[in-house]
């Protein structure tokens, strides 16, 4: 067979495909659903009392910022990793603004620690937290892993990672408005676990969120 017959061959069953959009343009459109989705979970908890006040506290606006950096860079990074190529520096970028998150959460504990104020430390069961990033979240995530799926899976790990993360993220800026938990140990411990929580349980079921590519191997 001539190769030219076999070229004609293979591509006379192709179908044309829609090109995935820039990753920039995908996370833009996640975030304008996710962000009212968000809002709206916020408002139907019902607005803390304080959350006025809350934003003249230097400390609670850092981390608010570093959370929703967190959420727009990780968001990205997942976008991106479905692209093959992409450069891999953009794909660990995200750690910048969640070890920023990190620091933060870090400087409240050593304040509240060596604050002499009665609930310096307080800490105990909160099983709001992890409710309200749950419910917070889980549109979110859904909406990502489905936009995730939409392109290459050779990075499907780090899609799923840094897709879920920023999700939950997401989730745990929106939670602050109605949870007026705000102790270190309990941020660290039940909201920030949960964020972990979340991401690690995805991890676990990564094949199942995004199935990895088929490969037809070619038969002699």
């Amino acid at each position: 067979m001539e190769t030219k017959h076999v070229i004609d061959a293979l591509v006379a069953d192709l179908e044309p495909v829609d090109r995935l959009a820039p990753p920039w343009r995908r996370l833009a459109t996640w975030l304008a659903f996710a962000l009212p989705v968000v809002a709206l979970v916020a408002a139907a908890m019902g607005l803390r009392a304080d959350v006025v006040v809350k934003f003249t506290d230097p400390l609670f606006v850092a981390q608010e910022i570093m959370m929703i950096a967190t959420a727009v860079i990780g968001g990205w990074a997942a976008l991106s990793a479905g692209i093959p190529g992409t450069r891999r520096w953009i794909l660990w970028l995200p750690a910048v603004p969640l070890l920023a998150w990190l620091s933060t959460m870090g400087y409240q504990w050593w304040q509240e620690w060596t604050s002499s104020a009665p609930n310096g430390m307080e800490f105990g069961l909160s099983l709001h937290c992890p409710r309200g990033i749950a419910i917070a979240g889980i549109v979110p995530v859904v909406a990502m892993i489905a936009m995730v799926r939409k392109g290459s899976r050779l990075d499907a790990w780090v899609s799923v990672f840094w897709g879920t993360l920023a999700s939950a993220a997401l989730g745990n800026a929106g939670l602050r408005f109605f949870c007026p938990l705000d102790a270190a140990l309990i941020v660290i411990v039940w909201q920030f676990g949960t964020v972990l929580a979340v991401t690690a349980a995805a991890m676990l079921v990564k094949e199942r969120l995004v199935p990895p590519q088929r490969t037809v191997q070619a038969t002699s």
